[in-house]
């Protein structure tokens, strides 16, 4: 689903996605960006582990919509379509991984929380690049890398889309929109059905309520804003809620942290 390529500069696809060699596990890239751009709707044979040193970066798919701040990682398995974009300046290390090597990642997208030990290992692998011989450290290196990736934990900052036209064209405006303060109510009446019929909906196609999902894209939206500086108090009252600390407590629910805990984090 694309939502975002209209709207900002592109760039193109690295050509590292589409070289198939099983002696050369991974294929690592680092990518630095300065100003507000996107990717094309594109995929590859190879998969792509995208971790965030610095900045935030959204990812679109067919599936769902997913965010990656500093300590995060998007895995995007071979040949699914997605869409990169980069709010502002931000530095992203890619593995490129070849698809005789993905049997122990995840069939589909997912946000990684990622370790200080995966952590190290990309750094180390961006510093020897794609110019390695089978069997020798550098070689090996990539397979424990791969190893190490396959255990981390999932991130909560993953939404799903659904599969019908009516309830993605919410979506979507919620996802250019995250302030937005309509009711179920009012958003039903949109789409030209009732209330109840919109909240089975949303469990039934996306797994969680209208006030879930609205509440999780909100989270994208602090999360990003709380990057680029901004206050607790201006991040809640952008969103619409009474006070600070209904927008911590919200925050809270989800994250396990408070705003300031995660940005000190």
């Amino acid at each position: 689903m694309t939502i975002y390529s209209d709207l900002l500069t592109k760039i193109e696809p690295i050509d590292l996605g589409y070289i198939i060699d099983s002696n050369k596990p991974v294929l690592p890239y680092w990518k630095q960006v300065t100003n507000a751009m996107c990717s094309a709707p594109h995929c590859h044979p190879r998969g792509q582990f995208i971790f965030s040193v610095r900045g935030i970066t959204r990812v679109v798919t067919d599936e769902g919509i997913f965010l990656i701040p500093p300590s995060q990682a998007f895995w995007c398995p071979p040949n699914v379509t997605h869409e990169l974009v980069f709010s502002g300046a931000v530095d992203i290390a890619n593995l490129f991984i070849d698809p005789a090597w993905v049997h122990s990642l995840p069939l589909h997208p997912q946000i990684f929380n990622v370790s200080a030990l995966v952590h190290s290992l990309v750094k180390r692998s961006m510093q020897m690049g794609c110019d390695y011989k089978p069997n020798g450290k550098e070689y090996r290196l990539m397979l424990v890398l791969l190893d190490e990736i396959s255990v981390l934990e999932k991130s909560l900052l993953a939404l799903p889309w659904s599969s019908r036209d009516k309830l993605n064209n919410i979506l979507c405006l919620l996802v250019k929109e995250p302030c937005n303060i309509d009711t179920i109510d009012q958003w039903a009446e949109s789409i030209h059905v009732s209330p109840r019929t919109l909240a089975r909906m949303f469990q039934k196609e996306l797994g969680m309520t209208f006030t879930e999902w609205r509440m999780r894209i909100r989270l994208f939206y602090a999360i990003e804003q709380l990057h680029d500086g901004k206050s607790v108090t201006y991040i809640a009252l952008e969103l619409g809620y009474s006070t600070p600390s209904a927008f911590i407590a919200a925050f809270r629910k989800i994250m396990d942290k408070s705003p300031l805990e995660y940005i000190a984090g």
